[in-house]
Formats: structure tokens, C-alpha cells, sequence
């Protein structure tokens, strides 16, 4: 017998059981009289726990969809074609309700984590952020976060998580509660390396965050950033060329090694340019092709944008022009999170 169930599902595993079998009785996959395997013995080839196999079993037999075969067996109950029927309408009912439940949770939790996230456009004494994020799903496993330091600089940081859904987007919701803290009193790198050391004792097997994080100093327009696993972030000047910021060292996510250390790189920003920070379900979007847009597509829609012929165009008007070109080139439906933000110093260096 052979049951589909999953560990990160919001549904209990009792009810997964419950659910599941109670389809296969209902759609005759097991007959009337048919004997269930023993309760140790789902529990084993299931990897979950006999007490939650026998909750499920007892549920099923107060419904009447089993009946006890001694003391601790089951096997399927007989039923008559009117009783199969009412219980198949109540099924459908149910599955009803619990679509519309989950409808409703899901509008909610999207709800929730766009209010963790910061307001698109920030500005500040010599600074602003401008940010877009797109998740593939109701909730997203990508994110960002302005931070403001004692020092007057600010940090930006554009994350993503492993996976996608209800599991990436609590992962991501307590990256980003603890990102702030470990920043205020860490240097860039220090503070990936301290996020890493309490990632890889927090998250389980095959999870892992892919995290870049710029300090920027408005005054300056002194940018250092450090990066486990993101794109190469883009400076864009304005009529110029289009550079990617890359950082030396190990370029590994957080939450797969520990001890790890990582490396910064310091660039210097003038007024002139824009620093663009992006998740890689942009560049790793797919045309109609079949081929990614990639990293040098999106690099040749940044070139082509300095160039407008209405002269340089507002921040906000300008990265929503380059996400819409990205989109016409592979399509309106997103296999993944896109997240985009784009920092400018107005009081930045003479350039």
C-alpha cells in the first residue's frame, strides 16, 4: 500500500493518512474485505510514527469506512452502493471546504510576508532604494531588507531561499528577523559568516540560503559587499558601461558548510550610477526557446536601457522598463521569485 505523504505539509500526517486512504476506499481501490498491512508496518515503509497511522485507522473506522479485525487490525468495512455514495458526496464537500481553507491561508500568508517586506521605494539622506519583488507562488522563498546602521550607512539585502512555498517563506521570514541584529555590531563579511554558523545549525538536509549584502555609505558612496551564492550584482552607469561587482573567496550559500569564511570587495559608486542587486529566477528564466535569458541577456537589456532616447530615466520607471522587457523575452508565467533593487547615491563620490 502505497501513500504519498509529506513531511513540510501543513495538513497533519494523521489526516495525510486519514485522506488517503479513505480516496482508496472510496474509488475501490480497496475492496470491501481487503485486509490493511499492520500498523508497524506502514509506520516503517512511511518513515512516520504508528501512533499517527493508528489515529488515522481509528478515524476511519468511527466514519465506518473500516471496521476492526481483532485487536489491533483493520480491514475495509462493507458498505452499500447508497452509503459509498453519500460518503464519496461528503468527501467532495470536504475537499471543497479545505481548498477554500487553504485559499484562504494562502491569501493571508502572502498577506503577511509582502508586510515583512520593506516599502518598494525608501529614501534617505543621499540615498534611494528602489525595490520589486515577484513571487512565483502565493508566497515566496525570496527577499530584501534595508537596514539602517548607528554609523549612517545603509545595509541592502536580497536572499533566496531553497525551494518555494509555506516552507522557504518561514525560513525566509526568520532570516530576516535575525539578519538585522547580527548586522548592527558586524563587519559585511563577519556578518554572513555569523549567519552561516547559525544557519547550519538551524536548518535541516538539502536547505540552504543564497544571500548578497551591500553597505553602502550615502556620503561616500562607498558600496562593500559580500555575497554566498547570489548573482554578481550590476553597477549601471548612466550613458556607460554595465560592471559586475564580484566578490573573491568561497561563493557558497549559507547553511551548508560551517566555519566558512567570506570575503568582501569594496566599489566605489558615483552619483552617476545605479548599484542593481536581483534573485537568479531572472536571469535563469526561460524564452520560448527553451534557452535561459541569462546573465549576459539581462546585462545586454541593462546596456540597452542607459541608452534611452528620452535621456536617463527615473529610477522607478527605469527598473520597471528593464523587468518588462525581461518578461516579454520569456514569457508572463514565472518558474521562479524575481526580486530586483536598485540603490543610487545622489551624494555619492564625483565619479
Amino acid at each position: 500500500m502505497i501513500l504519498h505523504l509529506t513531511e513540510n505539509s501543513p495538513e497533519p500526517m494523521r489526516s495525510q493518512i486519514a485522506r488517503q486512504l479513505r480516496g482508496k476506499i472510496l474509488t475501490g481501490d480497496l475492496q470491501e474485505g481487503c485486509p490493511l498491512p499492520e500498523t508497524h508496518r506502514v509506520a516503517r515503509e512511511h518513515h512516520v510514527s504508528p501512533r499517527e497511522v493508528r489515529q488515522a485507522l481509528d478515524e476511519l473506522a468511527e466514519e465506518g469506512l473500516l471496521q476492526r479485525d481483532g485487536e489491533a487490525a483493520y480491514r475495509v468495512a462493507a458498505m452499500t452502493s447508497e452509503r459509498r455514495r453519500a460518503l464519496a458526496e461528503r468527501r467532495l464537500l470536504d475537499d471543497l471546504r479545505a481548498q477554500e481553507l487553504s485559499l484562504r491561508e494562502l491569501e493571508l500568508a502572502r498577506d503577511i510576508q509582502r508586510r515583512l517586506l520593506p516599502p518598494p521605494r525608501i529614501e534617505g539622506k543621499g540615498h534611494t532604494v528602489i525595490s520589486r519583488s515577484f513571487p512565483a507562488r502565493f508566497v515566496g522563498g525570496d527577499f530584501y531588507d534595508v537596514l539602517r546602521h548607528a554609523d549612517g550607512t545603509i545595509g541592502v539585502v536580497v536572499a533566496d531561499v531553497a525551494g518555494k512555498g509555506f516552507g522557504a517563506s518561514l525560513v525566509m521570514a526568520s532570516v530576516k528577523a535575525m539578519t538585522p541584529f547580527i548586522a548592527a555590531e558586524r563587519g559585511v563579511a563577519e556578518t554572513l559568516a555569523e549567519l552561516n554558523r547559525r544557519l547550519c545549525a538551524e536548518l535541516g538536509r538539502g536547505q540552504f540560503v543564497a544571500l548578497a549584502y551591500a553597505r553602502i555609505t550615502p556620503t561616500s558612496g562607498v558600496v562593500e559587499l559580500a555575497n554566498a551564492g547570489m548573482p554578481d550584482p550590476f553597477v549601471v552607469r548612466r550613458g556607460g558601461p554595465v560592471t559586475a561587482l564580484e566578490v573573491p573567496g568561497p561563493r557558497l550559500p549559507l547553511g551548508i558548510r560551517t566555519e566558512l569564511r567570506h570575503e568582501s570587495v569594496t566599489y566605489q559608486l558615483d552619483r552617476d550610477s545605479r548599484l542593481l542587486l536581483f534573485s537568479d529566477g531572472i536571469p535563469e528564466a526561460l524564452r520560448p526557446s527553451g534557452e535561459p535569458l541569462g546573465y549576459d541577456g539581462l546585462a545586454g537589456i541593462l546596456v540597452r536601457s542607459v541608452v534611452h532616447p528620452a535621456g536617463p530615466l527615473p529610477t522607478e520607471q527605469w527598473l520597471d522598463d528593464i523587468l518588462d522587457e525581461a518578461q516579454r523575452a520569456t514569457g508572463p508565467a514565472l518558474d521562479d521569485d524575481w526580486t530586483a533593487v536598485v540603490v543610487e547615491c545622489d551624494g555619492g563620490g564625483e565619479g
